[in-house]
Order: structure tokens, then C-alpha cells, then sequence
């Protein structure tokens, strides 16, 4: 079976039900067995697993309280009571030492939850007595639970990937957080940490440059500290769980209306066919024939369950990580990706700019630029930017009239929009070739140092 990565991996997740102070079930469907964990007010209280090992009496054995004769005979005499009381009414054990190994199991459950690569992932909101027998009389400690498993888990690279992912993430620290968390182990070097942290919005970057921690050490103690809720996520989305809901009823496609110039005497782009939107800028030799889609690998998608927009809107925030580290071709696959999803929305307004601002990069793809551009106006009417690039492209091919009418239509929409020295709408004078040329790769260089940011 293919191991499936999900965007938002455990850690993630759970901070944003602790900081949601989420109740119900959540279900991980993983390559070694299937795992529950149970939550109420954002705090676990219970996890099960029917991963081989993972049972309480299974457990006890490795631990040498139990051996396979003893387990067999106090199952067939406890018939629906748990292994756990069974134990403490046969005296093996005390309630104190069965909670602790308990705590034990449990973290060992939610180190392996952590480890293991997640095929699918269920959230089930209900109170928690719906899902959990009211009977149980154990009591985790959540802050301990997790403060363990966390510095156990071999996570750091996957957590700096994550975080990666999601440029626009900021947290902000609670009041006193030194304070709040005095009664966990800190080390002399956290300790420090966590007095830099303040009620600011923060990214990870961020964070790791004013404690000095490394990369790895810095995103493990953000995730760690969003999930006992030490720190709240207050800029970006919340990662939210599908949940147990009817699959909604695709909407039918609608074939988007053509988009026209502003003046009548411009000059149209070269006419595009459907597969002209889907290739790849960085990849093409220009005087290679036109490749076809097939040449082209597909992106992944995550969180198959989650509706197109929302799918849509990871894979554009996946395609400005792809930027980032100047992955140019992968960040194009992305969004177009994101445009099948959703590509007619008001939401896909970012994803056309985008891409029509990476296609402007290659010479070769100039019409497939405008098409973008194109489009995203549409969505936008209001928006100056695409006629901006739209007539700083025209111009750089020679069609003065073209370049000429979006310039007026940009500034007439918004009369600070940059556009090249000498275009205004008293005084459309045509500006050098090498000045406009310029203008546009000044424009690309600081949108991408914008997106770094």
C-alpha cells in the first residue's frame, strides 16, 4: 500500500483541536493498524489502537507483569470488563501502577501514530461520551503526554517541511508562558526560549532567529507549545478535519466566457487550446515541438476528502512554498492544479495572477501569460495589476497599441499602480524597450522577495 502523507500531519492537527478545544474521535488509518484518539475541550483523555502490541495486555506481557497463560485466564474471567480493572481486582497490580504503565501505553500509542505515515484521517465530532464508555475511570494527563511524545518523536525534518508550507502561519504566545509551563522538564536552553516569546504574531523562521535555536529545534518547539496550547495560531488557516459528511454533489463545469481587450484595435494573442494552459515554463526547450500533457507529472493532492476550493487553496499555498525555494516548475504544476480545482471562483483570483507571473519569465509562454492575466481580471475586475503586466508584456513584444490600452485601463482602475517611466493617461508616451524590460523583471524580482517574506 502507497504510504500517503497528509498536509497537516498529527502535530498540527493536534494543536489546532487544542486550540479549537475540540470534542470527539479522531480515526488514523495508518500502514501498521488503525488508531483513536479521544478528545474533549482540546485535551486528550484516552487513545486506542489495534496495531499488534498496542493492547493493554499485550503490553503488560513485554513489561513481565503478565505472562500468555495469565492473560488468556483473565480475559476468559473478566468477559466484558477491562484488562486494566481486571489486573487491580486480581491484585497484580495497584490502581497507581496500572495508570502509570497505562501512561506509558499511551504514549507509546501516540509516538507511533506520530512516526507512521497516515492513510487516512477521520474526525468524528460528539461529546465524548457517545464515543468513549462512560465507565472508564482513567484520568491522562495531557500536558505530560504530550510534552514526552513530542521530544521523542522523530519528527524535526517533517515539522520544518510543514511549517515550510505554510509561509503565512503566525503564532502568538500566551501571558507568562514561562510560567505556565515551570512544572514540565525544561532544559536551561528552553527555558530561554520561551522568555523571548511574546504576545507578538510570529512565523517559525522568525522564532528560530530570536532564540538562536536551530530550524529543527525551533519548529519542534512551536508545534510543541501550540499543542498545550502555550501558543494560538492567529494568522493563516486553522487545519481543519474532514469530517463524516455526504460527499457534495459536483457542481457542472461551466466554460468561462471569453475575455476581451479594452480598445478595439488591439492586437488578440495567438489563439490557445485547452492543453496550452497546462504546461510547464522552466521545462520547455524552445525550439523543441509543443510537449503533451501526458510529459507532464501530475501534482499529488491531499485530504482527498476536503472540498475542490479547499484543496485548491493548499496547493496554492504549496506552489508559493515551491517559489520560495525557487522550484519554479513545480510551483507552476501546482497551480495549475489548483486551477482545475477551482478555476472560475473569485478565490482563484491569486492562483491565475501567480501563475501568469511565472509564465511571464519565459519569452516562449508569453500568450499563455496573457490567457492567465487574462482570466484573473475577469475575476477581479477591480484589480489594476493584471493590466499592468498585461501591458508591460505587449510592450516588450512590439504591440504598442495593445501595451498602450492596458496601461490606461490599469491606471484608470488604480491611479498608483506601477507601471513604466513615461506611461500615464495625459501622456502615453512609449518608454525604450530596455526600460520597460526592466520594469517587469524589477516587478517579478520583488513579488518573489515579497512571497519569501
Amino acid at each position: 500500500m502507497p504510504q500517503v502523507r497528509l498536509r497537516h500531519f498529527l502535530p498540527a492537527l493536534m494543536g489546532s483541536l487544542h486550540q479549537q478545544k475540540a470534542e470527539g474521535e479522531l480515526v488514523l488509518e495508518q500502514n501498521d493498524g488503525t488508531r483513536r484518539l479521544y478528545w474533549a475541550e482540546g485535551d486528550l483523555k484516552y487513545l486506542r489502537s489495534d496495531a499488534v502490541g498496542e493492547q493493554f495486555g499485550n503490553f503488560l506481557i513485554r513489561r513481565g507483569v503478565l505472562d500468555m497463560a495469565a492473560l488468556k485466564e483473565l480475559l476468559a474471567d473478566g468477559e466484558g470488563s477491562r484488562v486494566g480493572d481486571r489486573v487491580v481486582q486480581w491484585g497484580l497490580m495497584t490502581v497507581e501502577e496500572r495508570d502509570e504503565r497505562l501512561h506509558e501505553l499511551l504514549a507509546s500509542v501516540l509516538l507511533h501514530a506520530m512516526e507512521h505515515p497516515i492513510l487516512k484521517m477521520t474526525w468524528i465530532p460528539e461529546a465524548l461520551g457517545g464515543n468513549l464508555s462512560g465507565d472508564l475511570q482513567f484520568h491522562l494527563d495531557h500536558r505530560w503526554l504530550v510534552w514526552e511524545t513530542f521530544q521523542s518523536a522523530k519528527i524535526d525534518r517533517e515539522l520544518v517541511e510543514m511549517f515550510r508550507s505554510e509561509p503565512d502561519w503566525r503564532w502568538k504566545a500566551r501571558p507568562n508562558l514561562l510560567d505556565s509551563l515551570s512544572d514540565l522538564p525544561l532544559t536551561p536552553t528552553l527555558a530561554y526560549s520561551l522568555s523571548l516569546l511574546g504576545t507578538e504574531p510570529l512565523g517559525c523562521d522568525t522564532i528560530a532567529a530570536l532564540t538562536g535555536l536551530p530550524q529543527e529545534e525551533a519548529a519542534l518547539l512551536v508545534a510543541t507549545l501550540w499543542a498545550l496550547g502555550g501558543m494560538s495560531l492567529v494568522r493563516g488557516e486553522l487545519p481543519l478535519l474532514p469530517k463524516l459528511e455526504p460527499p457534495p454533489i459536483p457542481e457542472p463545469e461551466v466554460e468561462p466566457e471569453p475575455i476581451l481587450l479594452v480598445q478595439e484595435d488591439l492586437i488578440p494573442p495567438p489563439a490557445l487550446t485547452p492543453r496550452a494552459l497546462l504546461f510547464d515554463a522552466d521545462s520547455v526547450d524552445l525550439d523543441a515541438p509543443e510537449p503533451t500533457p501526458s510529459q507532464l507529472p501530475p501534482v499529488a493532492l491531499d485530504e482527498e476528502e476536503a472540498s475542490a476550493p479547499e484543496r485548491a487553496r493548499h496547493l496554492l499555498v504549496k506552489a508559493k512554498s515551491y517559489m520560495m525555494q525557487d522550484r519554479t516548475s513545480e510551483a507552476i504544476r501546482a497551480l495549475e492544479q489548483a486551477i482545475k480545482l477551482d478555476g472560475d471562483s473569485p478565490g482563484a483570483f491569486e492562483s491565475w495572477m501567480l501563475l501568469g507571473r511565472l509564465r511571464l519569465s519565459n519569452p516562449a509562454w508569453s500568450t499563455r501569460a496573457i490567457e492567465a492575466l487574462q482570466v484573473a481580471s475577469r475575476l477581479n475586475p477591480r484589480a489594476a495589476e493584471p493590466w499592468a503586466l498585461m501591458g508591460e508584456l505587449y510592450h516588450r513584444k512590439g504591440f504598442q497599441a495593445n501595451a498602450q490600452g492596458c496601461f490606461r485601463r490599469a491606471l484608470e482602475l488604480d491611479p498608483s499602480v506601477a507601471v513604466p517611466a513615461g506611461w500615464s493617461l495625459e501622456d502615453p508616451a512609449t518608454p525604450s524597450h530596455k526600460e520597460v524590460q526592466s520594469g517587469l523583471m524589477g516587478r517579478l524580482r520583488a513579488m518573489l522577495g515579497r512571497e519569501r517574506g
